[in-house]
């Protein structure tokens, strides 16, 4: 329970930094670009500290966007030290999804990773 509040908090956090920039998110396949918007511009501004903060929220928000299209649920990982979402016994990583479009920004990557996830798991 106390992990789900975490999920939660952290959303809510990412939601409100994003509303500050004069952006709206919400838990659907349509606020992915907004998730690659704005990671791509804390990249840009050369801030390592504001990176790390950055990749953490949009994973976990990235991760509950495909959790309410295909259900499943957060775990530590049993592959990695990470946490994970594991849907159907089958573990994926949003929190690597991002650190790859950080390392190679490609606009629609991130929704790439979510939609294969949910198209996956909807069959």
């Amino acid at each position: 329970m106390e992990f789900e509040k975490h999920i939660q908090d952290t959303c809510e956090h990412l939601e409100e930094l994003v509303s500050l920039m004069g952006g709206h998110l919400s838990k659907d396949l349509d606020s992915i670009s907004t998730l690659e918007e704005v990671l791509t511009s804390v990249v840009n501004e050369n801030d390592e500290e504001a990176t790390s903060g950055a990749r953490y929220l949009i994973a976990v928000y990235l991760g509950e966007i495909v959790i309410s299209e295909a259900g499943g649920e957060w775990i530590k990982s049993t592959i990695s030290n990470n946490m994970a979402l594991s849907i159907d016994n089958q573990q994926s990583f949003p929190l690597e999804a991002v650190e790859e479009f950080i390392r190679n920004p490609k606009n629609g990557q991130l929704e790439f990773f979510a939609k294969g996830l949910i198209s996956a798991n909807r069959i």
